[in-house]
């Protein structure tokens, strides 16, 4: 495994999630300073994660048939510099452009991303793709931080300094490209010699069914456990930050954790023993208070957030010959599902109440974990463990 170029590709991650953190914490300001509405605030958000999840497919399938190594530099500057412009935009309608390149820059490097780190994973895959994971984890936490940071210094202006980063990473990540190529091109000579794995279509709409339920609980727990700690429970908002963090630290922690895990025991065993756990866990934060509660609560997140990668690998498994498409399809195609069913969700509090919905969340995961018994096992390519070129440079 190439650590160097897998940091370098780690800390790109990093740099274009922190837009996924950032939107969120820039609602507030720009609110204020154009007075928009929330419905058009609402539009921001949907705007960015439609542009983001409905391009991954379309850069992973270029990716797969082109040489677009180009994309991971592109990407990171793009990512950034969309947000670094925000504050100079005089009207909504240049926010939102500025937001759609900012999605288009993470859709463009998150399929080549992961496809570059399975290349330089030697035989450890699952492990390079939680260490890249894991750059995107605190990418989106140190989001909402470099927001405030920023708007406190110099206002909304102050998002101009994302430029520096925008450049300096870019252009670290660029170092990369002519390593990666080579790798690459290996990758795709022994991929040559590969079969497809038996019933891959069932195998991926199994997995995508599976991921896209994972996918819903994640962000049902983002989106509502907040409401239900105030609304049902009465606890104060400012103890909001607090769950999330556990929710969110822990699964951080737990996507580095299931790489090697995943490499020793296997991909499959670890995915499927996480999912079955996680509805109990859940439930374990529902029916408790006090630390217990919120120990339930984290566990969830470890064993929710944890899977990524996991998915991820399985997915390329499947489709050998299309690692960046696979990769988009986990991270885009059912992210942006999983958005809409929390959707439902919200429908399901409107009518019902806030209880039943945050509940369904159990039973969600619940199926996520019952569809795996639909899941053929993988056959592991042991020929595509191949080992990777070293940087001329040194990096």
């Amino acid at each position: 495994m190439n650590r160097q170029v897998l940091a370098i590709l780690s800390l790109g991650h990093l740099s274009v999630d922190i837009g996924a953190g950032a939107l969120p914490a820039l609602l507030p300001v720009l609110q204020s300073e154009f007075h928009f509405s929330y419905f058009w605030l609402a539009a921001l958000v949907m705007t960015s994660g439609v542009t983001s999840s409905v391009m991954q497919p379309i850069f992973g399938v270029a990716s797969d048939s082109l040489r677009t190594r180009f994309m991971l530099p592109a990407g990171v500057f793009l990512a950034l510099a969309g947000y670094a412009l925000i504050g100079l935009a005089p009207t909504y309608l240049l926010v939102a452009t500025l937001v759609v390149a900012a999605g288009i820059g993470s859709a463009m490097y998150h399929p080549e991303g992961m496809k570059s780190a399975r290349t330089v994973s030697g035989r450890l895959p699952t492990t390079a793709n939680s260490v890249f994971a894991v750059g995107g984890n605190v990418g989106v936490a140190l989001g909402p931080i470099i927001v405030t940071l920023l708007v406190g210094w110099h206002g909304l202006r102050g998002m101009w300094i994302l430029i520096v980063p925008a450049v300096l990473v870019g252009s670290i990540v660029a170092t990369t490209v002519p390593m990666l190529t080579r790798s690459h091109e290996a990758h795709t000579a022994q991929v040559r010699r590969t079969q497809a794995q038996p019933g891959a279509a069932y195998a991926m709409s199994v997995l995508v069914a599976v991921t896209s339920l994972r996918s819903m609980v994640y962000s049902g727990v983002l989106t509502f456990v907040p409401l239900y700690a105030v609304n049902v429970l009465h606890q104060g908002v400012a103890h909001n930050g607090v769950l999330l963090f556990a929710f969110l630290a822990t699964g951080a922690l737990a996507n580095f954790a299931a790489g090697p895990v995943a490499d020793r025991y296997g991909v499959r065993r670890t995915m499927t023993t996480s999912l079955a756990l996680a509805p109990l866990a859940f439930a374990l934060y529902l029916l408790t208070s006090g630390p217990l509660s919120l120990f339930g609560l984290a566990l969830t997140g470890a064993l929710v957030i944890g899977t990524l990668s996991t998915t991820s690998v399985m997915a390329m498994e499947y489709m050998p010959q299309r690692v960046a498409l696979a990769s988009a399809l986990m991270i885009g195609v059912c992210t942006g599902l999983g958005s809409l069913g929390v959707g439902l969700l919200g429908r399901i509090a409107d009518t019902h109440g806030l209880g039943l919905a945050v509940w369904a969340l159990v039973g969600v995961a619940a199926l996520s974990y019952g569809l795996t018994f639909a899941l053929p096992k993988v056959t592991a390519h042991e020929h595509l463990l191949i080992s990777e070129p070293k940087i001329a440079t040194g990096l």
